[in-house]
Order: structure tokens, then C-alpha cells, then sequence
């Protein structure tokens, strides 16, 4: 039995064996040429979507707003307790606060809704659900939403 080592180059051109095909070099400068191609294709596509993705920036920034106010009114609850969090008093912005996380830039608009109670299969419930809307540029639409359950703990 012939082992691999001992089969040579003539050998294996006389011999049809499945252990003496190989990859020629032509095949294997074709294949890198097309996996090139087709890699330098994705990474432009890739780099186009990123470029133009619409509103990243302004979704990052509204983002930010919108965690930073909803901190706030977290913050009022755990202040005032469970009862004292009414529509009145759940946001220190509304309150006139001047606080960072009140002052938003130009263009965006940080709207809170004030805390609505849960209820679940029509009875009251020790929850209240907390929302904060932010707009933004360029058309002044909605940008991002969060809102909070806040327990009564």
C-alpha cells in the first residue's frame, strides 16, 4: 500500500486518485480575486448604510434627554414617596427645576407625561406608568420614547 509521503509528483500524474488532486495555483489566485471582490463590495455597502443612516446623531443625543429627565422623575418619586408622585409634582422640570437634565438644546423637545395608574383586568393596581417623548430635528418628529413603571414600595 502506497502511503502519501511516498507518492511523488510523477505518481500521482500516472495515478487517478482521489488523495492526489489538489487546488492548482491559477484556481487559487481566481478565488482570491473574487472573494476581493466581493469583500471590497460589502465593506462599501457597509460603510454607505453608516454614512446615511438617518438621524443617528440626533437619536443618540435624544436618547441621552430622554434617560436624563426620566432619572429625574425617578429620583422625585423615590423624594416625595408613592402618594406624594402625582401629576402635579412627578417632574422637578415642570416645577421650574434647573436642573442639567432640564435644559435641552435647540431643536429637541423633552415632553414628560404625567404618571397614569395600571390597571389590570379593570382593578387598580399599586403602579404607575411614567412616559418621556422626545422631538427633534429635522422635521420635529418623535425621536424616542421611554417610559417607567414605577411600584409602590
Amino acid at each position: 500500500m502506497k502511503t502519501l509521503a511516498l507518492i511523488g509528483a510523477a505518481n500521482c500524474r500516472r495515478e487517478i486518485s482521489r488523495r492526489c488532486k489538489g487546488v492548482t495555483l491559477v484556481e487559487l489566485i481566481v478565488a482570491i480575486v473574487v472573494l476581493g471582490v466581493v469583500v471590497s463590495g460589502l465593506a462599501t455597502g457597509f460603510a454607505t448604510v453608516t454614512r446615511s443612516a438617518p438621524l443617528s446623531k440626533e437619536m443618540h443625543q435624544a436618547l441621552q434627554l430622554a434617560q436624563g429627565r426620566m432619572e429625574l422623575i425617578l429620583y422625585q418619586k423615590q423624594r416625595l414617596g408613592f402618594a406624594g408622585f402625582t401629576a402635579a409634582t412627578f417632574d422637578p422640570c415642570a416645577l421650574g427645576g434647573a436642573q442639567q437634565a432640564c435644559q435641552s438644546p435647540t431643536d429637541f423637545n423633552v415632553v414628560s407625561s404625567p404618571p397614569t395608574s395600571v390597571t389590570i383586568n379593570g382593578d387598580a393596581v399599586d403602579f404607575k406608568m411614567v412616559t418621556v417623548t422626545v422631538n427633534g430635528p429635522p422635521s420635529g418628529a418623535q425621536l424616542v420614547q421611554l417610559q417607567a413603571l414605577v411600584a409602590n414600595y
